[in-house]
Formats: structure tokens, C-alpha cells, sequence
């Protein structure tokens, strides 16, 4: 498994995956969950994918398929050619269903669900920044204002980081942060989201992959935020009130009720 993050601001887009992909306790190993494109002055994008890792494949293959062929014909479709960025997720979602119908009956033989899905961010020149979640029917959906962030793969122990320090007035490098800090209570809590942590930051209105950072697991820098975290969660707690034993006593079960 895996997770993948995008986080959606006013200032831009941050991506986060992790790169760890297991097929059982004994075989764990290390793949890119993330893939960039661009045409610097017209367009970047960004995808993620979690799932099972064989059809993430296959998909990005269709893609570079179709990148490969449109450089010598101008009237094919790819990825990088789509009016807007809804476009280029259903383009996207397209290559899901092709995959699916290429090895969907294969898998449900042998006991296995068709289970991929992706983020794609990004912008297109005359067009907002945009971030999508393309689930396996293919069909998407967008983040907004009011529900800056999608998560993909093992997202559960991030998620609550997000809920209450995340917002679209966020600044770039406040996303960061929170994505990974999203990241390492994920990797904390759950032995199959792993490092190293891929970061993508686009700032609006550029059109190029801008930063693209990659943090193994003794990065100094990787190691200072979850220190400083760490130590900030301890002295929050130790900061809280107790609650007084003769209170406790006193307390009965139906207090606060009705």
C-alpha cells in the first residue's frame, strides 16, 4: 500500500508521496508513487497513484504511449494536449477503464479487486490550479476552498493533522509542513507507507515543475520536523489540566447528559 497527498492553497499546489510498496512482510521494496510533466510556459502536471502497483503501471504506460506518439502526430490525444485540467483528469480516468478492461476479469479470476486510483494536480495557461482525484471507474472529482486536500492509499492516520491545521488561506510553505507531518504520522502508525517521501510545490501561474524535493529517512530535515513535533505534542499534553481525583469521585456516570 501506499499514501499519496495533494494539498490545494491559494498560492499553489504541494504533492506527497511515500515510495514503499509491499507485496507481504518478507518483500518490501522501493517505487515512485509520483510522475511530473511539462511545457515550461504552458502547462505542468503533476500525477500520484496508490493501489495495486502492476495497473499504476500499465496506466503510465498508455500515457507515455500516447505522449510518445503525439510528438509525431499532432491530432492524437495525450496528456499534455488536453483544454483543461477536468480534461486531463477524465483523459486520465480513460486510461483506468482501458487498464480495467484489458485485466479486470484476470484479476477477479484469481481473487484480486481492480484497485488504482490517482491524483492529478497542476495548471493549464488560462485556466485556475487545479487538483483531482481520479478514482478506478475512472471518474473524478476536485478539491476546493472548503476541502483543500485528497488523499489516496493509507490516509486514515494523516488525515487528522490536516482536518485541524490545513487551510486554502495556507501559504506554500505552510502546506509543506503540514504534508509532512501528514506523511510521517502515516509512516509512524502504519509499516506499509514508507520513505522515501517525494514533495512536489507549485506556485501559481509559473507553469513548470518548480520544487521537487525527495527526503530519505535521515534527512536532517525530515528528522528536525518530526522532532520538533514530537517534543510540541509532549508539551501541549503536559500543558493540559488534570483531572482532580476528588472531581473523578464525584463525577456520576449521567453527568452531562440529558
Amino acid at each position: 500500500m501506499t499514501y499519496c497527498l495533494g494539498l490545494f492553497c491559494h498560492e499553489g499546489l504541494v504533492g506527497v508521496s511515500d515510495s514503499r510498496t509491499s507485496a507481504g512482510m518478507d518483500h518490501i521494496s522501493i517505487q515512485p508513487k509520483m510522475h511530473l510533466y511539462d511545457m515550461a510556459g504552458d502547462r505542468c502536471v503533476c500525477l500520484m497513484t496508490s493501489g495495486n502497483l502492476s495497473l499504476s503501471q500499465s496506466v503510465f504506460a498508455l500515457i507515455d504511449e500516447d505522449l510518445a506518439l503525439g510528438r509525431r502526430d499532432e491530432r492524437r490525444q495525450h496528456l499534455l494536449n488536453q483544454r483543461t485540467m477536468y480534461e486531463t483528469a477524465r483523459y486520465v480516468g480513460m486510461k483506468v477503464r482501458r487498464v480495467e478492461q484489458l485485466d479486470k476479469e484476470h484479476l477477479k479470476r484469481d481473487g484480486y479487486t481492480f484497485d488504482v486510483n490517482f491524483l492529478a494536480c497542476g495548471q493549464i495557461r488560462g485556466e485556475p490550479h487545479e487538483l483531482w482525484q481520479i478514482y478506478p471507474q475512472g471518474n473524478p472529482i476536485h478539491a476546493s476552498r472548503e476541502s483543500p486536500f485528497v488523499q489516496i492509499g493509507e490516509f486514515k492516520y494523516g488525515k487528522p493533522i490536516l482536518d485541524r491545521s490545513f487551510h486554502y488561506g495556507a501559504t506554500l510553505d505552510h502546506a509543506v509542513k503540514c504534508g509532512i507531518l501528514s506523511m510521517d504520522a502515516s509512516m509512524k502508525s502504519n509499516v506499509s507507507v514508507g520513505p522515501p517521501i517525494d514533495i512536489f510545490v507549485y506556485k501559481k501561474d509559473t507553469f513548470h515543475v518548480g520544487r521537487r524535493i525527495r527526503l530519505n529517512e535521515g534527512d536532517d530535515f525530515l528528522v528536525a520536523i518530526r522532532k520538533a513535533w514530537q517534543e510540541g505534542i509532549l508539551g501541549v499534553v503536559n500543558s493540559l489540566p488534570t483531572l482532580a481525583a476528588e472531581e473523578d469521585e464525584n463525577r456520576s456516570p449521567g453527568a452531562g447528559q440529558g
